[in-house]
């Protein structure tokens, strides 16, 4: 199993150009940012499946313009997996006919190019030999991360998120459990600000993942423009861990 990062910044303007979106294989994103963007059409027409964390602009913008790109191209929908409420915020919000067009009814509701299936948060679909498992966290109503393997190896892509013990109680100690992509978006100053929009600052991502196996990697994704090597360097403070940034382009075999 291969992953690519197409983008992991947490606004546009900074170092990291492109927001979410994380290719594994050939055939499935996980969140749907502006990263996917970087994709030729033909990379675009490729994709089956795609997976949200949740429904921030930042991680479903691509997701508009990508039904819009492969429409007529492929002899089978794209399927878009999450929660039941990031599900109705994209049926209510974006693919309304008012902000975009519903591609779960285009052409036809018989054979539309877009449909969507839920999964609950907690529960494992798989793709062949990839295992993708949910969980909740605590960001904005149906948040959830993901834990994606293949074989005995695998990571875990926790989408934004604020302090969520059960998550690194429940998947922290996991056999296969290699690497862990993050969110650390503010630095410590502004604790209170990442405290408010549920997100970490390092302060709060340090104490939340204290009993998470110290073998396990960690690469810090949705650093805000401009606070990249601040937050970066109030993580390397932690001398218990090593503490990675995530690029664009990074690729991880599994």
């Amino acid at each position: 199993m291969n992953l690519q990062i197409l983008g992991c910044a947490g606004g546009i303007g900074g170092s990291e150009p492109y927001t979410t979106s994380l290719l594994i294989d050939n055939d499935v994103l996980l969140d749907a940012g502006t990263g996917l963007s970087r994709l030729s059409l033909e990379q675009l027409v490729a994709i089956d499946h795609v997976f949200i964390s949740h429904s921030h602009l930042d991680h479903v913008a691509g997701l508009a313009l990508l039904m819009d790109a492969v429409f007529g191209k492929r002899s089978k929908p794209v399927t878009v997996h999450a929660t039941a409420e990031v599900l109705h915020a994209l049926k209510t919000h974006i693919f309304n006919w008012i902000i975009w067009p519903d591609f779960s009814t285009l052409p036809n509701t018989e054979q539309p190019s877009m449909q969507y299936q839920e999964m609950q948060a907690g529960s494992t679909l798989t793709l062949g030999e990839r295992v993708i498992t949910s969980h909740p966290v605590d960001h904005v109503p149906g948040s959830v991360a993901y834990w994606v393997r293949s074989a005995d190896k695998g990571f875990l892509f926790t989408g934004d998120m604020a302090s969520t013990p059960a998550l690194w109680e429940n998947l922290g100690g996991q056999a296969g459990l290699n690497m862990v992509i993050v969110d650390c978006s503010f630095p410590n100053a502004e604790a209170e600000l990442a405290l408010l929009s549920k997100h970490f600052c390092p302060a709060a991502l340090i104490n939340d993942i204290a009993a998470v196996p110290a073998g396990i990697e960690f690469y810090i994704y949705h650093l805000k423009p401009g606070q990249e090597a601040q937050i970066m360097a109030e993580l390397g403070q932690n001398k218990d861990r090593n503490f990675k940034a995530l690029k664009i382009d990074d690729h991880f075999n599994f």
